[in-house]
């Protein structure tokens, strides 16, 4: 009996050192609201590099190197009411360096790309390079008489906010949280806001979409070689009760 308790006590050493692994990101989407244009909507899925853990505002994950996906989209404008441009367009190009967040707070993570300023027929009169999600400011210097000011905010799973000069109020969007057990679906927001001395503001956001498969609970080495343990000890105790 007393080896019997013994080995139970190794089952339960067993539960112990059972370990929860990070779930893995299985998909992630890029898009991109530009005003009153139909959103921009850019789709990776796979592998792809980055792992959440934990539930809701205690849950923290990560995206991989270019685990975002890029692509262009393109703001026509009314070459009316801003001669000579008529189109705004953006390229995006994933982001170079991997983003840590915290459910809690927001979090940077650069996803770089270029703004061109294009005029009729599709001569690009100003390019200028941009970085959403992470906090910048970027001015480079008067080309053609056209001035351009690209502004960036950082990711969130809360509200970010953008203000618009032309209807003199901010325009929002929200993120959420759904991580259960380092699995669920996580939806960043942020703010860019493009400001031209001619087409005057480009107010839009960005959103990013990912999901993550929940947490697996896989035994540790170390784990195995008790389970091997608890075995040897249940087969003994069963050939000593068979003699």
């Amino acid at each position: 009996m007393r080896k019997l308790f013994t080995t139970l006590a190794v089952g339960a050493a067993l539960l112990g050192a059972s370990a929860a692994q990070a779930g893995p990101l299985v998909y992630a989407q890029l898009t991109f609201l530009l005003g009153t244009l139909p959103p921009a909507t850019f789709t990776a899925s796979g592998l792809l590099g980055g792992s959440a853990s934990g539930t809701g505002g205690g849950a923290t994950w990560s995206v991989g190197t270019f685990a975002v996906p890029g692509g262009t989209t393109t703001a026509t404008i009314p070459t009316s009411a801003a001669p000579p441009i008529s189109q705004i367009q953006f390229i995006i190009n994933g982001n170079p360096a991997a983003g840590a967040f915290v459910a809690s707070a927001n979090g940077p993570m650069a996803i770089t790309g270029q703004a061109n300023v294009k005029a009729y027929g599709g001569l690009t009169l100003l390019g200028v390079p941009v970085t959403v999600g992470a906090p910048t400011t970027i001015t480079p210097p008067v080309v053609s008489g056209i001035g351009i000011t690209a502004y960036a905010n950082s990711w969130t799973t809360k509200t970010t906010s953008v203000f618009n000069t032309a209807t003199n109020a901010a325009s929002t969007l929200m993120g959420s949280n759904g991580l259960v057990n380092g699995g669920g679906t996580v939806v960043l927001v942020t703010g860019l806001n493009v400001v031209t001395s001619i087409a005057g503001q480009l107010p839009s956001f960005a959103i990013l979409t990912l999901r993550y498969l929940p947490d697996v609970v896989v035994p540790e080495p170390g784990t195995m070689l008790l389970l091997g343990a608890g075995i040897a000890g249940l087969a003994a105790i069963g050939r000593k009760k068979m003699k």
